[in-house]
């Protein structure tokens, strides 16, 4: 199990391979949560594998990790309004994908129950608008309509990319 960002809490398996005398090893991680809050439900999924490429053997002590992964933001939103002044009546929604290449520095400390530490950067186009489409009412009338919202700056986020960062606890066989 992983705590940070931005998979907030994931499960994560990791194999390590015979290759390079026990020093490569498989690794994913997965995330799926549900934010509820008054004028919008916002569901998020994160999907990270990669390699830990271990410096001592047996899979434990400082490795670099390479990885991909996908960070996925489904919005349903009420009376949400856009950056050009819309403002959507009923329900509208955005989504979001943000995919990274990253580049991390860990350590797993422990044999059977282990704790690890990792931080890195996630290389990407990071999109700074989420698209809306939703119901209009004006007049009587009813019409969809597609528009953009900002999205806030977000410490450690960046048009090429953003901060990875966890801390971890689990067991190993």
């Amino acid at each position: 199990m992983k705590i940070g960002l931005p998979d907030i809490v994931a499960g994560n398996i990791e194999f390590v391979t015979p290759l390079l005398n026990n020093r490569i090893a498989l690794f994913a991680d997965y995330s799926k949560f549900n934010v509820n809050e008054e004028d919008a439900e916002v569901k998020v999924n994160y999907i990270e594998g990669g390699l830990n490429i271990y410096f001592n053997t047996k899979g434990r002590g400082l490795y670099a990790s390479v990885s991909l992964s996908n960070l996925k933001v489904d919005g349903k939103y009420t009376n949400v309004e856009t950056r050009d002044g819309t403002t959507y009546d009923g329900s509208a929604t955005g989504d979001v994908e943000i995919k990274t290449t990253n580049l991390k520095l860990g350590v797993k400390l422990g044999k059977k129950f282990y704790f690890r530490i990792e931080a890195g950067y996630g290389f990407g186009d990071i999109p700074q608008e989420i698209e809306v489409t939703g119901t209009v009412t004006s007049g009587g009338m009813s019409t969809t309509e597609t528009d953009y919202v900002e999205i806030p700056d977000i410490p450690g986020i960046s048009e090429s990319g953003m901060i990875v960062a966890n801390i971890g606890l689990g067991f190993s066989f």
